[in-house]
């Protein structure tokens, strides 16, 4: 698992910070170490060097194995209590997408369990109906500007109309 630490040009980035993060990101991520290629970090500065409420914002972006990057941002007063509450979130995050796939947040190293394979008789009825389904697919239908034409409804219609 490889952590990248970004920042923006209002925030100065030194040692200390950056060893913080990526001692906070490495005990709270540990678990999903195994599953994870790299963590990307990225500090900003909401309304650039302005003093207020909660403008410093911590986006991290994580990219498990095979699999599509995952997200999180947090908004906080301060860098270090933005970094922990989107480290949460990516615990939080990374918990329930791991459990999703089949494998606990605790058995993330354990490999997921194979599907059992059928009986060689359950096939032979399948295969039944998947050829009737093909069959019935491969019928042309006749198609309108405005769609499927329902062919029983006109025909009803014209056996009601007048002579």
């Amino acid at each position: 698992m490889k952590i990248q630490v970004n920042s923006d040009k209002t925030i100065h980035v030194d040692t200390s910070l950056t060893s913080f993060v990526k001692d906070q990101a490495k005990r709270d991520l540990d678990r999903f170490a195994k599953e994870l290629t790299r963590v990307e970090i990225h500090l900003s500065d909401i309304d650039n060097k302005k003093t207020g409420r909660a403008d410093k914002r911590c986006l991290i972006e994580v990219r498990p194995a095979g699999d599509r990057p995952l997200t999180t941002s947090t908004i906080a007063a301060t860098t270090e209590s933005a970094v922990d509450g989107g480290l949460k979130k990516m615990k939080r995050l990374l918990t329930t997408f791991f459990g999703k796939k089949g494998r606990p947040a605790a058995q993330i190293s354990a490999p997921a369990p194979k599907p059992r394979k059928k009986a060689a008789s359950a096939k032979k009825p399948e295969v039944k109906e998947t050829a009737a389904k093909k069959a019935a697919a491969k019928k042309p239908t006749k198609l309108s500007p405005r769609g499927p034409k329902k062919k029983g409804i006109y025909q009803a219609r014209r056996k009601g109309w007048p002579r």
